[in-house]
């Protein structure tokens, strides 16, 4: 039996997929059933992994394989995601918010994006932030950062949209619950994050990425937000008050330098604000709701209904 794959074009490629893609996909198989066969590693979601994955789906790889594939690419804890600035997208199809490089524009940057247990953020550069330690790393000096300044939020939300909606329409859900948390984790430096701007969370959630989310994903989104309307039970903590305060996530803890579970104390000098040290973050107080383990034990409950339907 032999393919002929002359006139086979993955999407967002010119030319037909390469002997490289098939021998990749023929590894993934058959490591399956051979020992001595090795399933392809990818230490980024490169245009390597998008062009295997797209394969995978053109000529009809059963589910089994592809969820292997997935949880061992998504369980890498140095997995990245591939972000170039003012020169199209990277390691994944450019959709309606890419960033590209018009006339007058810098050349190209690239740079990779930690998907687990980092947060980034901007001010006169770009760094990151090593979760739980609260290391401090620099991404982009100032130099490189400036002429790019402007483009690298929408630069990393193209990145991100366009292998959301890989993911999603191929039915990869663990690939797209560690994308979406890193979309979460980076909402954590509030107005330096690389997502601050309105629009390049508008680019990252565009119509196609949500017609294509898996229904689990959704019907769980509906459901905290529905538990955890920031609008409900509100109150502001106003300024001058004295607080203690608890460091619960692993997030929270490393923005302020401190282990989980770490307290500090902290004079409100603005209402809202935590500020420890030259650190400040500021606080959305809810009072009332359901605990999260309640939320989560009824999020499983309704998606067990779902699924015995």
């Amino acid at each position: 039996m032999t393919w002929d794959l002359s006139k086979l074009v993955l999407e967002g490629q010119s030319s037909p997929v390469s002997s490289a893609v098939v021998r990749q996909w023929l590894d993934l198989v058959y490591s399956r059933v051979d020992r001595e066969r090795r399933p392809p590693q990818f230490s980024s979601l490169s245009e390597a992994a998008r062009s295997l994955l797209l394969f995978a789906d053109a000529v009809g790889t059963c589910c089994p394989v592809l969820d292997a594939f997935v949880d061992c690419l998504t369980a890498q804890p140095g997995l990245t995601l591939p972000v170039v600035v003012n020169g199209g997208a990277a390691g994944g199809d450019a959709g309606p918010g890419a960033a590209g490089g018009g006339g007058g524009a810098p050349p190209p940057a690239r740079f990779e994006l930690a998907l687990h247990n980092h947060i980034y953020y901007v001010a006169g550069d770009m760094r990151g932030i090593e979760i739980p330690s609260g290391h401090r790393i620099l991404l982009v000096a100032a130099a490189e950062f400036a002429p790019h300044m402007d483009a690298i939020p929408c630069a990393v939300a193209s990145a991100l949209e366009g292998w959301l909606y890989l993911s999603g329409r191929l039915g990869l859900v663990v690939l797209v619950r560690l994308l979406l948390q890193f979309y979460k984790r980076q909402l954590v430096a509030e107005g330096i994050s690389v997502f601050a701007a309105g629009a390049a969370t508008t680019a990252v959630f565009s119509r196609r990425v949500l017609e294509c989310l898996p229904r689990e994903v959704l019907v769980e989104g509906f459901l905290t937000g529905c538990m955890n309307d920031p609008a409900i039970g509100r109150a502001d903590i106003a300024s001058s008050s004295k607080l203690c305060v608890q460091l619960t996530s692993p997030e929270s803890a490393a923005w302020f330098l401190k282990q989980p579970g770490a307290q500090v104390e902290s004079e409100l000098t603005r209402r809202n604000i935590l500020q420890v040290d030259a650190m400040g973050l500021p606080m959305h107080l809810r009072l009332g709701g359901l605990p999260a383990a309640t939320q989560q034990n009824a999020i499983r409950e309704v998606l067990q209904q779902l699924d015995a339907e």
